[in-house]
């Protein structure tokens, strides 16, 4: 009696563990329906009885908590910004020309950028306002 107590116990504790290092939320579950077997065993069932209870218990969280806890993090957790999103409002010097389309050097790396206005001249101060696919959107000063 006793052992398969000790069985859920370690199955439950594995998976908890394997969760809490990878953070997906997908083995929790399983540690619920090792408790939902430890249940049934104290209530006199038989070991197929308490497997049956677990794969139950546990493919049902999954299929309904999995979502659920996934929906909630992605909500709770802002997304990164790309690199090109962190120089929105930046003021640069400008190395060319440029009428329509160009490069500027940013941080040590040149972008392709695209201008929205007046032409920007070798020397003069532009902000990027903007970012269209891998092009940086500036904008004389």
């Amino acid at each position: 009696m006793t052992g398969t107590i000790i069985l859920w116990v370690v199955i439950g504790a594995i998976a908890l563990l394997v969760d809490i290092i990878t953070s997906a939320f997908i083995f929790v579950w399983f540690t619920i329906g090792a408790i939902a077997a430890i249940i049934a065993q104290i209530l006199g069932c038989s070991f197929a009885v308490q497997s049956i209870i677990f794969v139950a218990i546990s493919a049902i969280l999954m299929a309904v908590g999995y979502p659920m806890a996934k929906k909630s993090i992605k909500m709770s957790v802002k997304p990164t910004p790309t690199r090109e999103q962190t120089y929105l409002g930046k003021e640069i010097v400008v190395d060319e020309d440029i009428v329509s389309n160009g490069a500027v050097k940013i941080d040590g790396v040149y972008w392709v950028a695209k201008n929205e206005g007046e032409m920007v001249k070798k020397g003069d101060k532009a902000k990027i306002i903007g970012v269209e696919g891998n092009k940086i959107i500036i904008k004389k000063i």
